[in-house]
């Protein structure tokens, strides 16, 4: 029998007893490697939340009190519980955690939210990382006896059209080091993090799935999938299956089972659960992801993407930036400038009015000639610093 198991139940709304009722079903039956004692840390996906611009981005409360009474009424010795969390920029996750109605399980339960930027934090060396020789953490993730995952199910153009439990991981870290190689080597550093934050227990929310377009304000349908598995990359692997993705093409997914963290194979992978896979790719199928190349996003610029194409950096940066604009205002596309974008490194000479120059990268390779040239520099810039152009 496998030791890395993957549970998938239909679960068709927000009910936190049916919830609690899954996730306690499947920790009688799963292989933990620690027992829910002690210090337990949630970390939900929560890197935007607000009433009208990001609906469908972050984990929901619900599911989030559903693993809190699993955890009181299944855990030993419990000293405390604390939701565990660093939003994205933009956003305080204080601000988030009250978009997302978590105020309401601190008063509850009494469980602790940590906003990672205003907690104490400790720096934990890697004995393996590639990217990070040492990360700053909060405090809280790195004195925990059970660190149980609560990701949302969603897409993300930044990471290869799909965003689950390893990706969560980015938000364990603090904000520069969050953006430090935030690149081609994404998926590195992504799994560097898990050396200090490999989660015992899984629990995704899949009740709503979000896809499309920007990863915290596009929109959402409902999917009615509630995942559990006590292995990330396991978790990771079957969710992309559920999408109609291959999980060995996502590169952080195929880092993290070279490194060891979980199943070489799909094979490895024992699936339990009420709900077939099957059931759930027909669902998705035929989806549109918003995955392409950013020359392929159809707006008044005229896009010229240089080589190698960065998924991670700039390229992707510049991708989910567009994403974002058509998800809050699809209008605001046809008021775009008729200019050329370039990201990335491009070669040649490119002539237009205006030209606006994406990273930095590309200010570094190309051959200009325009009565404007715009530059926006990062290795990989900002939203922000894309927004204000």
């Amino acid at each position: 029998m496998s030791s890395y198991k993957v549970f998938i139940y239909a679960c068709f709304d927000y009910n936190p007893d049916t919830i609690s009722n899954l996730v306690s079903k499947t920790i009688t039956t799963i292989p933990l490697t620690n027992p829910i004692k002690g210090k337990i840390v949630i970390k939900p996906n929560l890197v935007m939340a607000h009433p009208q611009v990001a609906t469908e981005s972050y984990t929901r409360s619900e599911v989030v009190e559903g693993i809190i009474r699993t955890i009181l009424k299944n855990g030993t010795a419990v000293d405390r519980i604390d939701i565990v969390e660093k939003s994205g920029l933009g956003i305080t996750t204080t601000t988030a955690f009250r978009h997302a109605g978590y105020r309401k399980l601190q008063r509850r339960y009494g469980v602790g939210l940590v906003a990672m930027e205003e907690s104490p934090q400790v720096r934990l060396g890697l004995d393996n990382g590639k990217i990070h020789k040492s990360i700053r953490v909060a405090r809280a993730i790195a004195d925990r006896d059970f660190l149980i995952f609560a990701p949302k199910l969603k897409t993300n153009v930044l990471s290869n059209a799909y965003s689950g439990a390893l990706k969560l991981n980015i938000g364990s870290i603090d904000s520069k080091e969050r953006m430090y190689h935030h690149n081609m080597d994404l998926h590195k550093k992504m799994i560097d993090v898990l050396e200090v934050s490999n989660p015992d227990l899984i629990v995704g929310d899949g009740i709503r799935f979000a896809f499309g377009g920007n990863q915290m304000t596009q929109h959402g349908m409902d999917l009615g999938v509630l995942i559990i598995s006590n292995n990330a990359v396991a978790y990771d692997m079957v969710c992309a299956k559920l999408l109609n993705l291959d999980p060995f093409k996502i590169d952080h997914i195929k880092e993290a089972s070279d490194r060891g963290y979980g199943p070489g194979s799909f094979d490895d992978i024992e699936i339990a659960g009420d709900l077939p896979i099957e059931t759930v790719q027909q669902k998705t199928a035929g989806l549109d992801y918003g995955y392409y190349p950013v020359d392929q996003f159809k707006c008044n610029f005229n896009t010229i993407s240089g080589t190698p194409y960065c998924t991670g950096g700039c390229q992707g940066i510049f991708l989910d930036w567009l994403h974002m604009v058509k998800d809050r205002k699809l209008k605001t596309l046809d008021r775009f400038p008729k200019l050329t974008a370039l990201v990335g490194k491009v070669t040649g000479k490119i002539e237009d009015k205006t030209v606006l120059l994406i990273g930095d990268c590309v200010q570094a390779s190309t051959d200009d000639h325009a009565k404007s040239i715009v530059c926006i520099k990062g290795c990989p810039p900002t939203h922000k610093s894309i927004a204000g152009i």
